[in-house]
């Protein structure tokens, strides 16, 4: 039993799950045996440990809810996945933000009718700075509250470079609300809302290299996303 017992532990350790099972496991036996076999323990301390016994497995359930919801890529070794790529894309938040299409050339059919004000460089600087800090919020978990401040900075931008009531404005707003209506935001959510605004900034992007003369684009120039 001994030994059979060490080869489970050993191969429970090997995972963050299964060192969370096994110590679930040696605290509930250990309280067990100290209730079953300690013919010294007094009514009140027995009375605290069969309190234990019962409230511990409730206590487990709702932490574990709670890894699973909100940290499930720290549960899982590589060697869990079947290709041990997927664990890094998991543990490193890969999405479809980071996937680009190889499609070029599209830029004037994303472009709106407004003019860029292409002066406004500062603006233009900053207003993809907020957008992308704005995707990254929404990819790593960040809050609403803080994914706002992020679409109220970028959303000030747009306006500064001519953008505001155009279809990107319009796109930029919508989001921002679905984001303020949407306290629990999910996964897929955070990946779909992200994706849009990568979609926002491949066009703005467009409009900026169609109002620069002889613009040069740089190597391996795949930006365009769907």
């Amino acid at each position: 039993m001994t030994d059979k017992f060490e080869a489970t532990a050993v191969r429970l350790s090997q995972g963050p799950l299964g060192i969370i099972a096994l110590f679930i496991v040696l605290i509930h036996a250990f309280a067990s045996l100290v209730i079953g076999f300690s013919p010294h323990i007094g009514e009140a301390d027995r009375h605290v440990l069969i309190w234990f016994l019962a409230i511990f497995p409730v206590i487990v359930l709702f932490v574990f809810t709670w890894l699973v919801a909100c940290h499930y890529p720290n549960l899982y070794p590589p060697q869990a996945f079947r290709n041990e790529r997927y664990f890094r894309d998991l543990a490193f938040g890969q999405s479809r933000f980071d996937k680009r299409d190889k499609k070029v050339g599209e830029e004037k059919q994303l472009m709106p009718a407004a003019q860029l004000v292409a002066t406004a460089t500062g603006n233009l600087y900053w207003l993809g700075h907020d957008l992308m800090w704005t995707a990254d919020i929404l990819l790593r978990g960040g809050t609403p509250d803080n994914a706002q401040i992020g679409f109220d900075q970028a959303l000030h931008h747009l306006g500064e470079v001519g953008l505001s009531e155009t279809p990107i404005g319009d796109e930029l707003k919508r989001l921002r609300d679905l984001v303020q209506e949407t306290p629990v935001l999910s996964p897929s959510l955070r990946d779909t809302y992200a994706t849009q605004i990568g979609s926002i900034i491949d066009r703005i992007g467009a409009m900026a290299e169609a109002t620069q003369p002889g613009f040069s684009p740089p190597p391996h120039w795949k930006r365009i996303r769907q």
